[in-house]
This record gives C-alpha cells, structure tokens and sequence, in this order.
C-alpha cells in the first residue's frame, strides 16, 4: 500500500505549480456543476478588454428583447478606468469575472454559449451541450499557425481551441482557408466555418455613447487621423518598438497642421503601458480598453502598417497610409499572406512621407481606387453592418442564414504517437510510413508533446505534408482523487480500475482532438507509458503498439548501473491486453517478443508488421552531392551541417573518406544494445594487420559516447574513427562509404540496415535475431557474423577480400507494396 502522507505531501507539492492547480480546480468545476442554457461567456484577447468580434455580439444580444433572459459574464482582469466596465456593470444580467479565478472555472463550465477572440487556456475542455464560437480576430495579412517562423508548436493551444469549437466565425474565403489550413485543421475539422464577414465591422457604421462620453474629441471639428501600428518583436522584449514608435508619431505630428487634424494613437496593449505615461504634444492616446472598430466610425484618416485593422476601416470608403518603414525585417521575421506593393492605399516608408500624404489625403482614395475596389471585393463583400444578426439567427436560432463551410472530408482518423522525434531508427521509421500511408483511405494525425528544439523541428519538417500535427500542452485536468488513482498506476504497473482509466483518458483526448472521431491509435513508438496509457484505454475501435526491438532484452539493459528502461517497460507490457495488435517490425523480432512476452498477450495480438523505406530520400539526385569535399587545415574535410545567422556560419566538419583504404560506417545509438564498443575492438585489430589505412564513421550519439572516444584512444585508434554527432546527412555518409556495420546485441528490424542493401551497400551484421529478419537466416544480402569481437573482424577482413555476396538483387518497390499491404490491413480491423 502507499504511504498515504507521502501521497497528500507529494500532492500539495505539485499544487504549488499554477498551472497544475488550476487544472484541479477547473477539473473540480467541469465534474460539479452543469451548463446552464442562459449563461453566454464572453472573453476576448484573454481577458485585456471588451472588445473586437465577442464584444460586438455581445452589444446586440444584450439590447435584442429576443435575448432579454440571458446572463452575459465577461471575462475581464482589468476594470481600472475601463469606460465599458462603468456603462455596463449597471446591467443586473451582465456579471465580469478574471481569467483562473475560482467563478472563471466555474462559468467556464457551466456557460451554455462561449464566445472567444482568440484561446481558452490549456486546462479548457468543452462539454457535449456547450456552444463554442471562436470569432478569430482579422483577416490575416500577416501569416499564422504553421505558416509563421519561429517554434513549429506555437500554434497549439490555438488548434486545439479550434478543434473543440463549433463555429469559427469568418469575414471572407480567404481568411476561412488560412484559420483551417495555417492551424493543421483541414480534413478533420468537425465544425462548421461560418462565413458572413466580421461582427466587430458592424461596430464603425455605427456611434458609440460610451466612446462619446468618454472622449469629447470624437464629436469636435478636427479631422481625425488615427495610428494604429501593430505588434513587433517578442513579449517581454519591447524597448526597441516602444523606441520606434515614439520616434515616428514625433517625427509625423512635427510636419502635420494640428489645427486641422487631431492625431490619435492606439498601439498594442503589451507596448501602452510603456508609453500611456509619456507626454506628446498634439496627440491623443487611445487607451487599451476602447474597441477599435468602434473608434473607426469616427476617424477620417488611418494610419497602419501590418495590421488587419485596413480591412476593417475598408468598409468606411476613407483613406489608408501604410507606414511600411520596415518591410524588409518584418517579412523575413514574420511573414505576410499578401502583396505589400499593392496595398489599398498609399505606401510610405519615413515619417515624412506619411506627413506629406496626410496633408494630401484626399487624392489617396482615388488614386489607388483599383486596389481599393479589389479589397474590398475579396475581404469585406459580406460586410454591410448588420451581419451579426445573420450570425446570431444561425448560432443561437438555428437559422440557415449564413454561408457555411465544411472542412471535413468524412475520412477515418488514424492517431498515432511516434516517439518525440530523435534521430533515431523509430523517427525514421515513421518518416518514411508517413510518405506511403494510405491518405485516400484515411487522414493521420501525429501528436506528440509541445516541445521545441531543433532535432524534433527539423524531424517534423521531414514528414509527409499530408500529415496533421498535433501538439500537447498542459495536462490532464484531474481531482485530487482522480490523480492519485492514476499515480498508483503510473508507479506500481497495476491496472486497477478500467473504467476510471477510460473516463480520463478519453476525457484527455477531447481536450487534445475537440470532437474528432478516431478510428485507429497507433502507439509507434511503444517506449513511452503515459501514450501507451493514452492508446490503451482510448475506446479506439482498433488500438495497436508496435515492437521495435527485442523488448524482454531492453527491459533489461543496463546503462550505468541502472536498468533504464525497466520501470517503463513495467508499465507498458501490463497495458498489452487492452490492445488489438502489437505489432513487431521484424519476422524474428516477433517470435522473441510472441514467446518472450506470452504472459502479458494472447497469442494471436501479435503480429509483423515490417518498416518501409523512403527510395526518394535514399535515391536523392546526386548531381550536385551535398558531401561535397573541401579543405579545411590542409586536411580534405566533409561539411555535414551549415547553419548561418546574418553572415555568421557555424559549421561542423569531419574528414572526409580516405582513399588510401576502405572506410567503414556503423549508424545508431551510442547504447549497450548497438555495441559499438566490441566494433571498436575488432576495427583496432583489423588496423593492426592491415596497417592504419582505413577508417570508421561513427554516426549517433547516446550514453556511451565519452566511453567509446576514450576507448579509442586506448586502443590507438583514435585518428581512424570518426565521432560524426546527430547529423540529418547520415544517408549521404552511408552512401559514400564501402562498407556498413552493425555490431548490436539485439535489434527489432534495423532501418540503417534496410537503408544499406537497399543502397547496395556490403554489409556486416551479428547474428541476432532482428538482423536475420532482414537480411535473411543465409545472408541474402550481406554477411551474418558471430555476435563477438572475432565475428566482426572476420566480416571486415571478408568484405576487404572482395569475397562478401553481392546484394543488387533487393526490390525496394516489392518490399514497400508488401510492407503497405500488411499495414493497412492491419489499420483495417475493426472489433
């Protein structure tokens, strides 16, 4: 039994973590409470304000007598001088709460209709009978999701908002097709898009009573000209910006008649509050709180840069000024959808340009009438003021009263989990079925943790561009009852309760994937417990993990004095039963694990499912190689990585192969099981009678790696062996070598091994079980070794005689179309 005081200790710990108790405490709500049908939450921009496409639908729900019995709650953090706050905080039905307080939880899982601008955090999870639109907040001329550089998941709290909503609300075609194809939603989206232009734009053609109490200037003589740059650079790295703008709103105000203009400023919430203490003469800052669109009824001249604001104020037939000062920068760091060069208005790109187009500002609309008309056409055709009314009668009245899009394309859905994306023969694996899946059947979704570094980005690059991403933030939102439940799992391997486990488990998954139907997880990776616990106990139709190794070996391997994977091969083989397949990727492989495992499955959940291969990646043109030699230190050198940064070049070299000898290659994990250390070994004696005129690359990395440099300088041989490090050029290396190596103790079906008869590469292998499954019990196509330091230098000094089988006779297309015929039949089954 556990020690129930070292549980609660345990527990009050992680509480100390906000994001994990506020998991616990939404959790607590989501169970307690039911949705109420006439609660509408409102949040937008998480909480800054009450403003943009909520705020509008909110307007006109409150003053609609249709709607008189429904309670509007705003999610609001700062009330201080908000001019919204004071009017409507006298509306008994009108109640504002701040975003992770305890009544936030609560309205958050009670409200029938939520509204939102932008994201629910993390923890949210929309319940069946909720009502969830998410309204966006422009047409994008910047782009987004996938389509901005910088980390490849940052846009995975938004999908996944997305992925639970209903509707997402649109103002054209094309910002529908950038929201659905940016965010990796296309082809499982269960929603609908609602496309009717924008709530907010609604909003200019009308006055605002609290813009005009609030603000005197609105209603005066002066023409007002507003500037409305958008956000740049990184949050929490603003000097620079705040800078820039303070330098051009000086420089544009000192050339301008103040007289006839009143110049008004609203910049982004995270730079206001740099700037809202500054003095600058001849101007009016425009506080955070007031919605932009409502503002823009009254303004005569806006000036913009990237921001979607033009679309908007497009609607109101006055002129544009784009201040692009720097459009240079800003599309090689961010990115835009659309021609900067024809733009709807004049382009300007110093202050005083824009001081000289204001003074002439009325010859803009018509000079660059063309650009106009077509904007307007293309973004705001929908838009005539009353389009929120077509929206309410459609989401709250069940009217068909909108244009509505289906982004669904009925297919099944195969989930799958492969494995964090190292370089590793499982990325490669995956890779490489990712370009052979059978998309014409079924759409695949990968999902995987939301992390960002560079091996995992670049590995996801090399993915089939039909494959969905999916990236998991936050955690699961557990009771303190549910979580010790899970724990007793998670830390004594003992499946328990079913039905808990299916509750939470799939409760994650819709808070992953929203509402889409899967029809078939795949555990691919089958290392990793909490994605074998998520596959397990999905309600998956068919559930299946895969075998990449003799697994009773690696649960007992050895690396440092500890048996690393253990405790985490514990807990997956007591998951075994709860899976249709499990699949091993080697026909030897699946006899180990079938006999070895038999206490954890029935006989006939285990089958053979063999890896497939990649031939344009292995057969790339190679008119122009990328190992190109060079010198370097007077020494030919091989360049396998380039990376460079505004002139800077970090490289990393190797020596390149020698031609006065052969050089060898063994690719894969510097770990026990690869036994690089007996390769080393037997190469040291081969150079002994030989003399030291050949050479062997070491690709990989891994645990060993400090032990195996060292070996090599006991055992002299150090200028011989070459450590290559992670490299994506692995490939390339192996096709410039002679002869490929591999020295493991046990292997499930090794891809460098494919990858190396499949090049026509000689081959040496020890004799172990995942080898044979490949090469075959009489070395088809290359030699089978005695698995030992003599094994391996008999192989080498073999391949060196030129008695080593020849192996041209491997059909890639053959073994692929066999490898796919078994995978899909096997995605096939249904229980």
């Amino acid at each position: 039994m556990p020690d129930v005081k070292k549980v609660i200790k345990t527990y009050r710990k992680k509480m100390e973590n906000t994001n994990f108790s506020r998991q616990v405490e939404y959790q607590k709500a989501f169970e307690k409470y039911d949705v109420k049908s006439n609660i509408i939450l409102y949040e937008s921009f998480h909480g800054k304000g009450m403003t943009d496409n909520p705020f509008a639908i909110f307007k006109y729900l409150l003053n609609n007598p249709e709607f008189k019995n429904m309670r509007h709650i705003w999610v609001l953090n700062n009330y201080e001088d908000n001019g919204y706050y004071n009017y409507y905080k006298k509306f008994s039905n009108v109640e504002f709460v701040k975003t992770h307080s305890k009544k936030y939880f609560y309205y958050l899982a009670t409200a029938k209709y939520l509204i939102n601008s932008v994201s629910f955090p993390p923890y949210f999870l929309k319940k069946e009978e909720q009502v969830y639109v998410n309204t966006w907040h422009g047409t994008p001329l910047k782009t987004l999701g996938k389509d901005m550089q910088g980390s490849i998941t940052q846009h995975s709290n938004l999908q996944r908002n997305f992925l639970q909503s209903n509707y997402i609300l649109s103002p054209n075609e094309f910002t529908s097709d950038k929201i659905i194809y940016s965010h990796d939603i296309n082809d499982i989206y269960t929603g609908k898009v609602l496309e009717n232009g924008y709530p907010r734009i609604d909003n200019i053609f009308y006055e605002s009573q609290v813009l005009e109490n609030n603000f005197p200037i609105l209603k005066g003589n002066k023409k007002l000209i507003l500037y409305a740059p958008t956000w740049r650079g990184e949050v929490g790295k603003v000097d620079d910006i705040v800078f820039q703008i303070v330098q051009s709103i000086n420089d544009i105000v000192e050339n301008i008649d103040t007289d006839e203009y009143e110049f008004l400023v609203k910049v982004h919430p995270l730079v206001y509050k740099y700037i809202e203490g500054m003095e600058f003469e001849g101007i009016t800052l425009i506080p955070n709180w007031v919605d932009t669109d409502e503002l823009l009824h009254y303004i005569d001249l806006l000036v913009t840069d990237y921001s979607s604001i033009f679309f908007d104020f497009l609607v109101a037939d006055k002129p544009i000024i784009f201040y692009l000062y720097d459009k240079d920068e800003y599309l090689e760091k961010r990115g835009v959808y659309l021609d900067l060069d024809n733009l709807p208005g004049s382009i300007c790109y110093t202050a005083e340009e824009v001081s000289k187009n204001i003074i002439e500002s009325h010859k803009i609309t018509g000079d660059y009438k063309e650009q106009i008309e077509r904007y307007k056409e293309q973004f705001t055709n929908y838009d005539n003021g009353s389009v929120i009314k077509d929206y309410v009668d459609r989401i709250f009245l069940a009217e068909q009263s909108v244009v509505e899009k289906d982004y669904n394309n009925q297919k099944p859905n195969v989930v799958m989990y492969a494995g964090a994306f190292l370089n590793n023969g499982v990325t490669t694996s995956v890779i490489n079925l990712s370009k052979l899946f059978p998309y014409d059947k079924y759409n695949l979704i990968i999902i995987d943790k939301s992390r960002g570094n560079k091996t995992f980005e670049d590995n996801i690059k090399r993915l089939s561009p039909n494959v969905h991403m999916a990236y998991r933030g936050g955690g699961m939102n557990l009771t303190f009852y549910e979580w010790t439940r899970y724990n007793r799992f998670m830390n004594y391997a003992k499946v328990e309760d079913v039905d808990f486990y299916k509750k939470v488990v799939q409760q994650e998954w819709r808070r992953l994937l929203g509402n889409v139907e899967v029809e078939v997880g795949i555990d691919f990776s089958g290392y990793v417990p909490f994605w074998t616990f998520m596959m397990a106990f999905s309600g998956f139709p068919n559930r299946i993990i895969y075998q990449h190794n003799d697994m009773a070996a690696e649960k007992q391997k050895v690396v440092g004095g500890k048996k690393v994977h253990s405790k985490n091969l514990t807990r997956i083989f007591s998951l075994y039963p709860y899976f249709n397949f499990i699949a091993s990727v080697g026909k030897k492989t699946l006899e180990l694990n079938r006999s070895n495992l038999n206490d954890y499955a029935e006989e006939g959940q285990f089958i053979y499912i063999p890896n497939v291969l990649d031939p344009d990646s292995l057969f790339m043109p190679r008119s122009e190689p990328s190992l190109e030699r060079n010198t370097l230190f007077n020494e030919e050198m091989l360049l396998i990585n380039d990376q460079r940064d505004h002139g800077k070049v970090n490289a990393t070299a190797i020596a390149a192969p020698t031609v006065k000898g052969r050089n060898f290659i063994n690719i894969g994990r510097m770990s026990p099981e690869k036994d690089q250390e007996k390769l080393l070994e037997a190469f040291a004696l081969l150079l002994k009678e030989e003399g030291p005129v050949h050479q062997l690359y070491l690709v990989g990395s891994g645990e060993l790696e400090k032990t195996l440099k060292t070996n090599t300088v006991t055992l002299g041989i150090e200028d011989n062996v070459i450590f290559t490090g992670q490299t994506n050029k692995a490939i390339e290396l192996l096709d410039n070598c002679d002869c490929f190596v591999l020295s493991s103790n046990h292997e499930g079906q090794p891809m460098t091994l494919l990858e190396a008869i499949a090049l026509n590469k000689p081959v040496v292998a020890t004799n172990i079980e995942g080898n044979r499954s490949v090469l075959g019990d009489n070395s088809q196509y290359g030699d089978i070794v005695e698995n030992s330091v003599e094994g391996l230098l008999n192989g080498m000094k073999k391949f060196l005689s030129g008695k080593m089988k020849s192996n041209n006779d491997f059909d890639i297309q053959k073994y692929d179309d066999y490898a796919m015929e078994k995978f899909t039949k096997m995605i096939d089954y249904r229980e």
